[in-house]
């Protein structure tokens, strides 16, 4: 029996390690960038096993303001700057908070294993289990809340971290 479909939006680095994954457990991946139709897609396809959002972060909010409503039940969202104001108002939404590093024409170097919450996230991480990318399990949104931060604490602090050493 063929699994179900899966679309990934924005297939930039982060994006292709997703949906590579998520072939590799045997979904059809249906891409999107910048030039897809949603809606037409969403016509298509009404019901994906997931709809993630691999984008950047100045793409993020207009993303979701143009996601069609019929997938917002199958919503997973990665973000190095993620917090819950930036989706609590879309319903229940898996979130992953990406330890790996991707760069282009190199493999993923995982950092520490990557926290993901909601009803997508055992999906998430088997996805990433095929490519050795460990994934925790987080069962409280508060707990993943405090993931969230640490994660944006991460990011800050190597930014700053960047602009002192140049």
């Amino acid at each position: 029996m063929a699994k179900k479909p899966v679309v990934v939006i924005g297939m930039g680095e982060m994006g292709s390690v997703f949906a590579r994954g998520l072939l590799r457990l045997g979904h059809p991946v249906f891409p999107i960038n910048r030039d897809t139709n949603m809606r037409k897609l969403a016509r298509e396809l009404p019901d994906p096993r997931l709809v993630l959002v691999a984008v950047g972060e100045k793409d993020l909010i207009p993303v979701l303001e143009k996601l069609p409503r019929v997938w917002l039940k199958r919503l997973a969202l990665l973000q190095n700057e993620l917090l819950p104001k930036d989706y609590e108002h879309l319903g229940k939404v898996s979130v992953i908070s990406v330890w790996f590093e991707k760069k282009k024409g190199q493999d993923s170097r995982v950092l520490i294993p990557s926290p993901a919450y909601g009803p997508r996230a055992k999906l998430l991480a088997k996805a990433l289990a095929t490519l050795d990318i460990p994934v925790k399990l987080v069962e409280q949104q508060r707990d993943m809340l405090h993931e969230l931060v640490v994660k944006n604490l991460y990011i800050l602090t190597t930014n700053i971290a960047g602009l002192r050493t140049g």
